[in-house]
């Protein structure tokens, strides 16, 4: 059963007549936010910006499900262990203990509890409708099932509930990250969405090493964590990527752009 939603912040209602940025990030596994957002999540939280980040899977299968490691750790001791580093990395990022929230569905299967996870994410956006910022994986363009259907569903949740932030969206698994873990858990899109988007790229170089703090973090999936390891479950040229790109970038939907166009920011 999942745990009860709790122990999310409350932004106040001075905070939102003031114009304070009201931020969530929705990742798929623990690892996701810093990898596709943890510069941008940086800058925001030291602007002074609020700034939560919601889990959608409890992570527990990076060992089992791509280096085929099902012991020290189990899936239920990674489980917890990623928990405490999603805590860590968000902590490094600027954000206080009560921003993270850990939906606890399971990691691979979230294909298998969309109705649940449906109305997990109903329950956040309403507690928090007064977001003014949300970012998550592209419903169209990722290609790892748990990170679609997270985009997917926020998406049509914010619909449902009539709120209307400015949505980012972001890629992590795509064709080359998918050959560089070896590992392919796709669920297609049923189509190739709607609408106008474009491509925008936020500098992050002045808190690259706030990001790469947070990813290191991470250790179970960028360190040689599990005695049976011969690699990380993150590979080493994808990390490299991470450790070193100095912008994040966001399909965003509106007018005046095409596909593909990219603004600086």
């Amino acid at each position: 059963m999942t745990p009860p939603l709790l122990g999310m912040w409350v932004w106040k209602d001075r905070e939102a007549r003031r114009g304070t940025p009201r931020v969530l990030v929705f990742s798929p596994h623990p690892d996701d936010e810093v990898i596709a957002c943890g510069g941008t999540m940086a800058r925001l939280t030291a602007e002074g910006a609020r700034v939560g980040v919601v889990f959608a899977t409890d992570g527990a299968m990076s060992h089992s499900a791509v280096l085929g490691l099902h012991t020290d750790p189990t899936p239920a001791e990674l489980r917890l262990i990623r928990r405490d580093e999603a805590r860590m990395a968000a902590k490094t990022l600027g954000l206080a203990d009560e921003a993270v929230r850990f939906l606890d569905h399971p990691d691979t299967r979230l294909a298998d509890h969309l109705p649940r996870f449906r109305r997990d994410v109903l329950d956040v956006l309403r507690e928090h409708r007064t977001v003014t910022q949300v970012y998550v994986p592209h419903e169209v363009r990722e290609l790892n099932a748990d990170h679609r259907l997270t985009g997917e569903t926020v998406v049509s949740c914010l619909a449902e509930l009539g709120l209307t932030p400015d949505v980012y969206r972001y890629v992590v698994w795509d064709e080359r990250t998918e050959e560089e873990f070896g590992f392919v858990n796709r669920n297609p899109a049923a189509g190739p969405g709607t609408g106008t988007e474009r491509l925008v790229s936020f500098d992050i170089g002045e808190y690259l090493p706030h990001k790469q703090a947070a990813f290191r973090e991470h250790r179970t999936q960028v360190e040689l964590y599990a005695p049976g390891q011969t690699r990380p479950v993150v590979p080493l040229p994808f990390q490299e990527r991470v450790f070193a790109a100095r912008a994040e970038e966001f399909w965003i939907a509106g007018p005046g752009g095409e596909p593909g166009t990219r603004e600086g920011k």
